[in-house]
């Protein structure tokens, strides 16, 4: 083989490396950073091929866990090293890398599920994972909910927010009310959210080189009946939180953010098919993705960008905002 062809070869055998590098940088790196540590591994993964997908996901595992090993003898200074604590970080990391493979590149004999339905999965799985971690250490994660409270008490307080009787809030009821909170969806919702910006900022990025395999939000529609799922989940909410069933509330409140997401991310499907048509041009799809994640980042902004999203979503099971017989845009 000639040198050029090794050369050639060799550089292609060192891409799906790099994307494990710059994605381990990023988890590592923490802050906003952390909360992308997918997306070089997605739009790696939306431009190359399935197998070599699976290779940088596996690269970037070991590369966490070599990183969590140095910290960890680092922190206990020669000591004995916690495996018990290593292995759980490593596992729980890992788990989420091969989640996020099967969804940016799922294997040929699952790809019978939708992105939408692999995201759901995904964030069910890494919720409960989260769940198992808060019970690994419940009064750590108590100590830590109650001190964030805290911190943005002081907050209000230092910014001389008024209309706020401080003094009369109650620490311990706020950290029951967060926590029923996280457990009726929002920590759900979180999980889901997790993967699917880090997917759309995959896409987004990697469309801006070539085409790639991902499908289309524009084309995405959710089935008819999950509207009532939606209505059913609401009123059961209301009704077990009346009749003081925790357990079954918290089903329905997790089974509602399903829905709400799906209608979301519909909604999202709207706003892509109209974006299609306009961005014909490499600047025009790169002033989407800078606007996309500027959305994204802003956390005013996303919200009622979200809110939006979701009313276009739902509104669609009554008005035709898609032509869905005609030829979509690229």
């Amino acid at each position: 083989m000639s040198k050029n062809g090794s050369g050639q070869n060799a550089g292609v055998a060192a891409l799906p490396l790099v994307s494990a590098i710059i994605s381990v940088a990023f988890f590592q790196l923490g802050g906003v950073f952390s909360l992308f540590f997918l997306a070089p591994l997605g739009v790696f993964a939306y431009g190359d091929s399935t197998k070599r997908a699976w290779i940088a996901c596996a690269s970037a595992a070991i590369g966490n866990a070599i990183v969590f090993l140095a910290s960890l003898i680092v922190f206990y200074d020669n000591q004995t090293v916690d495996w018990g604590v290593f292995a759980w970080k490593c596992g729980s990391v890992g788990l989420v890398l091969v989640f996020w493979t099967w969804i940016t590149s799922p294997p040929p004999q699952t790809r019978v599920f939708s992105t939408a339905n692999r995201i759901i999965a995904s964030g069910a799985v890494v919720f409960i994972l989260f769940l198992l971690d808060v019970f690994r250490d419940y009064s750590g994660f108590l100590r830590q909910i109650e001190n964030s409270v805290k911190n943005a008490l002081d907050f209000m307080a230092e910014s001389g927010i008024t209309g706020v009787d401080l003094d009369a809030i109650d620490v311990r009821e706020v950290v029951s009310v967060t926590i029923s909170f996280i457990l009726n969806g929002a920590g759900l919702a979180v999980m889901m959210l997790f993967f699917a910006v880090n997917r759309q900022v995959s896409v987004l990025f990697a469309r801006l080189g070539k085409p790639v395999k991902a499908s289309r939000l524009a084309d995405y529609y959710v089935e008819s009946w999950l509207v009532w799922l939606l209505i059913f989940a609401l009123v059961g909410a209301a009704l077990f939180r009346r009749a003081g069933i925790p357990a079954m509330e918290a089903i329905a409140w997790n089974a509602t953010t399903v829905c709400l997401f799906l209608y979301t991310a519909q909604g999202l499907g709207i706003v892509s098919y109209y974006a299609s048509k306009t961005a014909r041009s490499p600047i025009a799809r790169l002033f989407q993705v800078l606007l996309a994640v500027f959305i994204i980042i802003s956390p005013a902004i996303n919200l009622f960008a979200c809110g939006g999203m979701l009313v276009l979503g739902i509104a669609e099971n009554w008005a035709p905002l898609r032509n869905k017989d005609g030829p979509f845009l690229s």
